[in-house]
C-alpha cells in the first residue's frame, strides 16, 4: 500500500512532522475509503479521517514498529468510525429471535468497474447504521461473528441477524437497481 520505510516510522514515533506527513499522504486515501464504508456522508468521513490521524499521532508511542503501520491506522480508523456512530446513538435494535439459514451467510462482492463499486458503496452507506457496521466488519474486515459481537458489545446472534438483514437489504436494492437499468 505504501513505501513507508523504517526511518519514516522511527521519525513518526519520535513525533517528527515530516514523517507524520509522509504517513498521512500514503495512507489517508485508503483510510478515507474505509471511513466512507462506515459513515453515511463525505463530511462525516472526512471528520473520521481527521480524528483518526489525530488519534494516530497521539498514540504513536503505543505503535510497535515490528507491526504494520497500515494495519494500525486501519484499526484506529475503524474504531473512530464506530465511535462516531455510537456517539450519535444510531445503532439499530433488532429482533434477535430471527432464524438464520446457512445459505444466508454467503455474500460476494464483484468489482467489475469503478462505477459498480461506487454504486455498491452508495447502497452500503444507505444501510441502517447497525447493519452497515456489522456488514463492513464481516465482509471487509473478515471478522467472525464472535469478534464482531465483542467489538460492538452485542450478542453473537445480533451480529448474525444484523448481517443477514444487511445482505437481504443490499440484494433487494441491487435487484431493484438492475431492474430499473433494464427498464
Amino acid at each position: 500500500m505504501s513505501n513507508i520505510d523504517a526511518k519514516v516510522i522511527s521519525g513518526f514515533i519520535k513525533g517528527k512532522k515530516r514523517a507524520f506527513d509522509k504517513i498521512y499522504h500514503a495512507y489517508s486515501p485508503g483510510m478515507y475509503a474505509i471511513a466512507l464504508r462506515y459513515v453515511k456522508d463525505e463530511d462525516q468521513a472526512k471528520d473520521v479521517l481527521q480524528n483518526s490521524f489525530i488519534k494516530l499521532y497521539k498514540s504513536r508511542d503505543n505503535f510497535d514498529p515490528s507491526g504494520s503501520i497500515g494495519a494500525y491506522i486501519k484499526r484506529i480508523t475503524i474504531n473512530t468510525a464506530l465511535d462516531e456512530i455510537r456517539k450519535s446513538k444510531r445503532f439499530e435494535s433488532i429482533d434477535e429471535t430471527m432464524v438464520l439459514s446457512e445459505s444466508d451467510d454467503e455474500f460476494e462482492l464483484e468489482n467489475d468497474s469503478n462505477q459498480n463499486y461506487e454504486q455498491l458503496l452508495a447502497l452500503i452507506q444507505e444501510l441502517p447504521d447497525g447493519y452497515r457496521m456489522v456488514f463492513n466488519l464481516f465482509v471487509f474486515e473478515n471478522l467472525k461473528h464472535k469478534e464482531i459481537a465483542e467489538y460492538l458489545n452485542i450478542s453473537v446472534n445480533t451480529s448474525k441477524t444484523q448481517l443477514l438483514k444487511a445482505k437481504r437489504m443490499l440484494k433487494e436494492r441491487l435487484l431493484n437497481m438492475v431492474n430499473s437499468e433494464r427498464a
